[in-house]
Parts: structure tokens; C-alpha cells; sequence
């Protein structure tokens, strides 16, 4: 399998995914009955091949029967080689809504249903048996394969909306995509991008920072949060946000205001490469400050790709 091929076939998996088509309707009693009607050559054979360790462990032998009800629906058997297979069952991940809620933003801070302007703040939510991606894939291996996932149940999570359009969310992959950008943040620290607060929240909540100052050049998505968010957060006295463009702030600085930069502002590789390289130009000048990125190795995978240059 070629690299193109696979690049396809991931390509095509994300498409159904952001248009929500890729639902497995499912109960206990399903995965059960498939438990019991594999046979026992073909169940040594996906274990032989890497799709599954251990049948007798009902929570991972239930992942095995939504990929593999996945791989059935879109006929991946035929289409994809065994490599490809492996790692598409080997990434996915069951997740629980009591894993999920336990992340401290879900868990202490409550999101109402409100709209300014054009902008819309309620509850999204995946049903049982949705595939999602929960981490991008690592678009410098040989093959690129999706990191599928899915609850197990109904999971509810908060999110904007600019009109019909999904603007920004706290799901399982807007969680994982900041782990390491929450865990090194310190001292001083500027956000650019305000979205839900998700990553403001979490980094006020450690010790190593000490004030964070937001940049958002959205009015409405500013209100939203003082308003609705900001109140809920135990350390709101480090927050400071402030209404203005990023570049303009960046270029207003000359060096030595802040410890750490996180850079949040595009929605995906295609928009974010170009502004992932504005934003490099000013991390030259402004020295004294680390700059982390959102999904930084996708977005310079993308850029080599593509073969662009910084400005």
C-alpha cells in the first residue's frame, strides 16, 4: 500500500467524520454475539495479525468490533493492506464519559446555551458509537492512518458555533492536541485565541503561571466568555483578555514581556500553516519568550508538503 493510498483512504474517513456519517448503532448485546460467532482460527488470526490482544477483555474487545463494523462499512478489507489495518486498530480508542468528564474543565465549569451576535455557545455531543478523531494523525509516517474513536455512550461536551458552522469545542481531540503546551506553560504567559478558555483555564490552575494575558480580535466570542466562562474559573485573577489581532499585539511587543507563548488561532493545517509562519517571524524577534504551537507537527508537515516558505 502507497502512502498516496492510504493518504485517500484517511482522507476519505475524516470527510464522513466532519459530516457525521460515520455512526456504528450498536448495543451490548451486539458485541456479545460477535464475540461469540467469530470462530476460533479467525479470532487467532486478528490477534496473529495485530487487530486485538486479548478477546477476553470485554472493554477492548468492544473497540475491536467498532473498527472492525468500521472496516465492514467502507470495505477497508479489500482496500487497505495489513499494515494499514493494524495501526487503524491499534490507535482507536473507547472512551468513557466518566474519563472524559473528569477532565477539570468538564468538570468545574458549566456551559449555558447563549448566542451573541452570530455566534451560538451550547452543548454538542457525540451518541453512541460516533467515530471521531481524537488525535491528528502523524502525517510524516510512511502510511497515514486516522486516530479513530468513540463513547460508549452519549457524551456531551460545550461548544460555539458560528451559525451552523463548528467554531471550536472541548472534545477528546482539542484535549490531547494540549496536553504539552498546558504542561510547560510558566511565568508570564500570552494566549493567542480565546475560543471556550479551555487552555487559559487549565494553565491557571498551575502554579508555574503566574498571569496570563489572552489575545482575541473577536468581540462576541470576547463577551461569551466574561460573561459565562470567565466567572466560573477559581483563579480569574490572572486573566486578562484583551481585544485586538494577533499580529498587531505581536508586533506592538519588542521583547521580554512574556516567558511563554501559545499560539491557538487557526482552525486546521491549511489555514494555520501561513499563520504558524507569521507568527515564527515574530518568535525570532521576540527573544526571551518560548512560542508553542497547536498541532505544530501537522502544521510543519503540511508546510513541507506543500513546499511553503516563511514570509
Amino acid at each position: 500500500m502507497t502512502r498516496e493510498e492510504s493518504i485517500s483512504i484517511s482522507a476519505e474517513i475524516a470527510t464522513m467524520i466532519s459530516r457525521g456519517d460515520l455512526i456504528i448503532d450498536y448495543s451490548d448485546r451486539d458485541v456479545q454475539n460477535a464475540r461469540y460467532d467469530i470462530t476460533s482460527s479467525r479470532l487467532r488470526l486478528y490477534i496473529k495479525q495485530g487487530f486485538l490482544n486479548d478477546p477476553d477483555d470485554s472493554e477492548e474487545f468492544e473497540k475491536f468490533y467498532i473498527v472492525k463494523r468500521l472496516c465492514d462499512m467502507l470495505s477497508l478489507w479489500e482496500r487497505a493492506d495489513t499494515e494499514y489495518l493494524r495501526k487503524l486498530f491499534s490507535y482507536a480508542r473507547r472512551f468513557t464519559v466518566r474519563e472524559f468528564y473528569s477532565d477539570p474543565y468538564l468538570l468545574n465549569i458549566s456551559v449555558p446555551n447563549e448566542q451573541i451576535g452570530r455566534f451560538m455557545l451550547y452543548g454538542s455531543s457525540y451518541t453512541r458509537g460516533e467515530i471521531f478523531q481524537h488525535e491528528m494523525p502523524d502525517l510524516n509516517a510512511d502510511i497515514i492512518v486516522p486516530h479513530i474513536g468513540f463513547f460508549n455512550e452519549e457524551a456531551v461536551f460545550p461548544s460555539i458555533y458560528e451559525g451552523i458552522i463548528p467554531w471550536v469545542s472541548v472534545c477528546p481531540s482539542e484535549i490531547s492536541s494540549m496536553k504539552d503546551q498546558i504542561a510547560s506553560a510558566h511565568g508570564n504567559v500570552l494566549v493567542l485565541g480565546l475560543g471556550l478558555g479551555y487552555y487559559p483555564y487549565l494553565v491557571s490552575r498551575s502554579e508555574k503561571a503566574e498571569k496570563i494575558t489572552i489575545i482575541e480580535r473577536c468581540p462576541e466570542i470576547i463577551e461569551l466568555f466574561e460573561t459565562h466562562i470567565l466567572p466560573q474559573f477559581e483563579h480569574r485573577e490572572k486573566i486578562t483578555v484583551i481585544h485586538s489581532d494577533a499580529y498587531d499585539y505581536l508586533e506592538s511587543l519588542h521583547g521580554g514581556e512574556y516567558d511563554f507563548c501559545f499560539a491557538d488561532i487557526w482552525e486546521g493545517q491549511a489555514d494555520g500553516a501561513p499563520a504558524y509562519l507569521k507568527i515564527k517571524a515574530h518568535e525570532k524577534r521576540l527573544t526571551g519568550t518560548e512560542f508553542t504551537y497547536w498541532i505544530e507537527k501537522q502544521l510543519i508537515s503540511y508546510i513541507k508538503h506543500e513546499g511553503l516558505v516563511q514570509e
